[in-house]
């Protein structure tokens, strides 16, 4: 099965679980502070605060921020974005997203939680408060200002990302208040619970950490081949590659504009090909239809019914991508 994804683990791993076995201290400590100083380093941020993932770093964000009422959030992405604007007691209002970036326009509150989806950065925001949804896009930057480095921004390590600690979040933050208000959320304080991250995790992390680099080359890449391999195929549309911005591509996603997208999952899985939808509109979801929609979300539905992830594992080789898409536009126009 050429798989969708895989996380990069060896020997660094292993030393680090090690270490930290050894020191006989698994719970938060010297680990996971290392961990948020090289986070907070690599992607220009003052501060970074480690949590038990990103949903709720996303809530602890808005709850530190003191966000109440409406939360502009785009229709197109995983359910979690939601969930966590709800668990911080906020109103999520769904706007559509750009065919470019996949992002969210038309937001009207000035109150947002962007997703930086697949791994593109968010650009081009003018609103004074924003919590990035960056779960994707460690790594990535927009005219030369990493992601992470500007707004109270959210990393997630979930194995499906780029790097991973298994489960786990980063907050990175410029403003010592807000940084100071989730680590009180996340350790029992006022109103708070237990949040917290812990050092077995964060050593993997940080033996991550120094895979990144590679890896973002890596999926690169792979991005340009897929691009190449695509070119001239009727009915797949490759996702555009943004002017100004480093992308992580932790997602290559391909727009299926004459086929049935769901058939074609279950078809290249029978080929021994593993994809998946890119993202899901929310409004169609049972859990979220009631929400407010401040935009038709016409691209959100399209999105969300022809949209296909493809096999980004970092041990595919050129032979392997080349079947990918073989089998791809062989099922799409048998």
């Amino acid at each position: 099965m050429l798989q969708l994804t895989k996380p990069l683990l060896g020997k660094p791993e292993l030393d680090a679980v090690e270490r930290v076995l050894a020191s006989g201290w698994l719970a938060e400590g010297v680990e996971t502070e290392a961990f948020e100083r090289k986070i907070a380093t690599y992607v220009h941020s003052k501060y970074a605060v480690a949590v038990c993932n990103c949903t709720v770093a996303i809530e602890l964000s808005l709850r530190a921020h003191g966000v109440k009422g409406a939360v502009d959030i785009p229709d197109f992405t995983h359910p979690a974005t939601a969930q966590a604007v709800i668990n911080a007691r906020c109103v999520p209002a769904l706007c559509d997203v750009s065919t470019a970036t996949y992002g969210i326009i038309g937001v009207c509150s000035g109150v947002s939680v962007p997703v930086s989806w697949g791994g593109n950065p968010i650009v081009n925001y003018p609103f004074s408060l924003i919590v990035e949804d960056a779960a994707c896009a460690l790594g990535s930057s927009y005219q030369g200002k990493m992601t992470g480095s500007e707004f109270t921004t959210c990393f997630s390590f979930h194995p499906r990302k780029l790097i991973t600690c298994g489960e786990g979040a980063v907050v990175t933050t410029n403003d010592e208040k807000i940084a100071e208000r989730i680590r009180d959320l996340k350790n029992f304080g006022r109103e708070g619970g237990n949040y917290r991250f812990n050092d077995v995790s964060a050593a993997i992390g940080i033996a991550q950490l120094d895979r990144l680099e590679w890896l973002i080359s890596r999926r690169n890449e792979m991005a340009w081949i897929y691009r190449e391999l695509l070119q001239g195929t009727a009915g797949v549309k490759a996702p555009e590659q943004i002017k100004g911005a480093r992308q992580t591509w932790q997602t290559f996603a391909v727009l299926i504009e004459t086929a049935d997208r769901n058939q074609l999952i279950q078809k290249l899985k029978l080929k021994g090909i593993e994809t998946q939808v890119g993202a899901y509109a929310l409004h169609l979801q049972p859990q979220f239809k009631r929400l407010r929609r401040m935009t038709d979300l016409k691209v959100s539905m399209i999105l969300g019914a022809k949209l296909l992830a493809l096999p980004m594992a970092y041990d595919l080789t050129d032979e392997d991508q080349k079947r990918v898409i073989h089998e791809l536009t062989q099922t799409c126009h048998p």
